[in-house]
């Protein structure tokens, strides 16, 4: 019993840290703040363990009620047990219980292995190559994504093919080669539209990159982004975009944009919210008979927001899918106020599904259990067509 007490102390302790390192870097805070906070969580998260493995071990007779003795330490251990109980019981709660959707009509997953594929050096750097030679990492290991999803929406909309790419990090460690084969995979899929979800550049240097990559993307209906908290590194945001719509992008966010669609209209906007303050000055929604209305998001955390605003469809990305994603654990970080409820994956909430795409890159070029992810929605309408309506 001692035994099953002390694993749900510690599951309570890790996961509390989690919990506000999750919640830390969901926010605008400086970076070098957060960064500063990651040092010091893990030194909170070990310095227990250590702790206690010293005055267990290394002193003769010390049993187990010795090392927790301390009024504090001792409230603080029975604190992180019951912490631990309520994790290990909304853990098993998801595993039981979360399914896709009902609205998802059809899900189907191919892999593609690129190290193997793509011809010379894909990583760069010293660090880079050698996360790269972790085994199982599948930081170039790109998954195609192909979704059916049913949404409340007119039948001329159906048919409507939407391709998703999130947090591409042009850092200049993962070779452009990598990027513009997910661009030729992304053309593949033909699609009407094209949604891109934040964290597109790191580095200044990679810059010259749009116009080889995101400027080759096609798609009739356009190509829409939004920027995410890494794009902040670059020091002039007015350069960078007008090097994205120099390569044909189009800046989702500050106003609500109306496509054309078999005769009907499709409003799109875009929120980076609270990195970027363009939701904040938008216009006044438009009321106008939009069939559909598509929020890009680069957070899952703008979730309320949407809803409020009667969204059927939002993309959002930033959790990479908690970029490590343990084996029957699942992940247990996420920069998300929702800690790793909705790292990755499509959820529903009434009217509005949302999907969190897992990304396409990363600072850290290290992944297990939670590869690059390029997605393919084809979205289906459940209302009758006129011909299917029968008159009285």
């Amino acid at each position: 019993m001692e035994w099953i007490i002390l694993i749900l102390g510690t599951i309570g302790h890790v996961g509390l840290w989690c919990v506000v390192f999750n919640r830390v870097h969901a926010t605008a805070f400086p970076r070098k703040f957060r960064k500063f906070s990651e040092k010091a969580i893990l030194v909170i998260v070990f310095a227990p363990l250590f702790w206690a493995f010293y005055l267990r071990i290394r002193i003769p007779g010390n049993t187990f009620a010795d090392v927790i003795s301390l009024p504090f330490i001792t409230y603080y251990y029975y604190g992180s047990v019951g912490l631990g109980s309520l994790f290990v019981i909304r853990w098993l709660y998801r595993k039981l219980f979360f399914k896709l959707p009902n609205n998802v009509l059809d899900s189907q997953t191919e892999r593609l292995n690129l190290k193997r594929e793509l011809t010379g050096p894909l990583l760069h750097g010293n660090v880079p190559r050698l996360l790269g030679l972790f085994p199982f990492n599948e930081a170039l290991l790109l998954t195609r994504q192909r979704m059916t999803i049913e949404l409340e929406m007119p039948p001329a909309l159906d048919g409507l093919k939407i391709c998703q790419l999130s947090d591409l990090h042009f850092t200049g460690e993962v070779d452009i080669s990598y990027f513009e084969r997910v661009v030729e995979e992304a053309n593949r899929f033909q699609p009407d539209l094209v949604v891109i979800t934040g964290d597109l550049v790191d580095h200044a240097k990679c810059i010259d990159w749009i116009p080889k990559t995101f400027g080759k993307l096609a798609a009739p209906l356009g190509v829409y982004y939004v920027l995410g908290n890494h794009d902040r590194r670059i020091r002039s945001e007015t350069y960078l975009r007008k090097n994205l719509h120099d390569s044909g992008l189009i800046q989702a966010s500050a106003n609500w944009h109306e496509i054309e669609f078999n005769g009907d209209t499709i409003q799109i906007t875009g929120n980076a919210l609270p990195w970027y303050r363009d939701a904040e000055q938008l216009p006044e929604q438009p009321e106008i008979d939009a069939g559909l209305k598509i929020l890009l998001s680069h957070s899952p955390d703008q979730l309320t927001w949407a809803r409020q605003r009667d969204f059927q469809l939002m993309f959002a990305g930033h959790t990479h899918g908690g970029q490590i994603a343990f084996p029957i654990i699942g992940p247990i970080v996420a920069p998300s106020k929702y800690g790793v409820g909705y790292s990755a994956g499509t959820f529903n909430f009434g009217k509005l599904t949302m999907h969190v795409s897992r990304g396409l890159s990363g600072d850290e070029t290290i992944r297990w259990g939670s590869p690059p992810e390029l997605g393919l929605f084809t979205l289906r309408s459940n209302q009758p067509t006129s011909a299917n309506l029968k008159t009285p």
